[in-house]
C-alpha cells in the first residue's frame, strides 16, 4: 500500500479543490510540543544548505486525513504527519516549508532536488528504495473499504470479479494486482478489475458513486471515512492484506538529512512526543517501535 490514507466527502472535496495561497502547517498542540527544544548537535547534522536557509522544503499530498489534509482555511495543513514534521523541525532548529502536489510526483520531486524531503504516509518498498532513501517511522495496515450492503466480506474471495479503485502510483494498486486478483485466479474465480484514478479524491468519489465496488486503503482512515462519507461505508481487514512500514523520503544520496531526521525522530520518541502525537490522532496501532533507514531492505516488517 502506499502507506497513505484517503477519506473525503463530496463536500470536503469541493472545498479542498479550492485551496488557495501558499500552504502552511499548523504547529502541533502546545501540550504536545511544549517540551520540544532545539538540539544544537542535531542541528549540526543537517546539510549545510539547510542549516544556512533554516528551511526544509517538503512535498506532500494533503488529501489523506488523518495523515494530512487542509484545514477549514483551505491553506493550513493538519494531520498527524504535520504535527510530527513540525516537532521534528523544532528539534532540528529549522522550519518546514510544505507544498501539496499529486502523490505520483513526490518521488520525482525529491529525486530532482526540488524538495528536500516528502512525507505522505509513504510505504517503504524495495523498488522505492532504489529511487529514494526512507526514514521509516510508522506502520500501515491495509483494509478494504466498501459501501454497506455490498457483497464484500472478510473472505478475500468475495472480491473476485468485482471492480476495485485505487490512486495511481500507490502500493494499494499492487495489493490488488499482485495479491488479491491472483488469489482469485488460483481459486478458479474471475480476476478483480482494476481502476486507477489520478487523485485520492477521485478514488473515493468513484466508490460513493458506485463506479467501483471497493477500495484498498489504510485501515486507520476508517473513522474519518465513515464520518465524512455521504453514504454508510464499512471496513474489512482480511488477513491476507499486508502490514507495511514507511515514513519520510529524501534523495538517495542525502545521507546527512536522513540521519538528522532519524535522530530527531528518536529524540521525540525518547521524550514521549511521538507517542502523544499518535495518541492524539487515535492511530496508536501505527506506532513503529524502532525507526530506521531503509528498513525493508534490511528485512524489517510490521508484523
Amino acid at each position: 500500500m502506499k502507506r497513505m490514507i484517503t477519506a473525503v466527502s463530496i463536500g470536503f472535496l469541493a472545498v479542498a479543490a479550492l485551496a488557495l495561497g501558499s500552504p502552511t502547517t499548523a504547529l502541533a498542540d502546545d501540550a504536545i510540543t511544549a517540551t520540544v527544544k532545539t538540539d544544537p548537535a542535531l542541528h549540526a547534522m543537517l546539510p549545510k544548505s539547510i542549516q544556512e536557509s533554516g528551511i526544509i522544503k517538503l512535498a506532500t499530498d494533503a488529501h489523506y486525513p488523518p495523515c494530512e489534509s487542509f484545514a477549514e482555511d483551505n491553506v493550513t495543513m493538519i494531520g498527524w504527519e504535520p504535527d510530527l514534521w513540525d516537532a521534528i523541525a523544532k528539534k532540528l532548529g529549522v522550519k518546514v516549508q510544505p507544498e501539496s502536489i499529486n502523490f505520483d510526483g513526490l518521488i520525482p520531486g525529491v529525486q530532482s532536488g526540488r524538495y528536500d524531503m516528502a512525507m505522505e504516509c509513504i510505504s517503504d518498498t524495495l523498488e522505492r528504495e532504489k529511487q529514494v532513501t526512507f526514514i521509516d517511522l510508522s506502520v500501515s495496515i491495509n483494509g478494504i473499504f466498501t459501501l454497506e450492503g455490498s457483497p464484500v466480506t472478510d473472505d478475500p474471495l468475495s472480491l473476485c470479479g468485482l471492480k476495485s479503485g485505487a490512486q495511481k502510483g500507490t502500493t494499494f494498486v499492487q495489493s490488488v494486482t499482485d495479491l488479491l486478483s491472483p488469489l482469485c485466479v488460483e481459486n478458479g474465480k474471475p480476476p478483480i478489475a482494476t481502476n486507477e484514478f489520478a487523485s485520492a479524491d477521485a478514488t473515493v468519489l468513484a466508490l460513493l458513486s458506485r463506479r467501483v465496488d471497493f477500495l484498498v486503503n489504510d485501515a486507520s482512515a476508517a473513522a474519518y471515512i465513515k464520518k465524512q462519507s455521504s453514504q454508510p461505508v464499512k471496513l474489512l481487514v482480511p488477513d491476507v492484506l499486508p502490514k507495511l512500514i514507511g515514513g519520510p523520503i529524501v534523495k538517495k544520496d542525502n545521507q546527512e538529512l536522513a540521519d538528522a531526521l532519524l535522530a530527531a525522530t528518536k529524540a521525540l520518541m525518547d521524550e514521549g512526543v511521538y507517542d502523544r502525537i499518535f495518541d492524539k490522532w487515535d492511530i496508536a496501532a501505527l506506532k513503529l517501535k524502532t525507526p530506521g533507514i531503509n528498513l525493508v531492505s534490511k528485512g524489517a516488517t510490521a508484523n
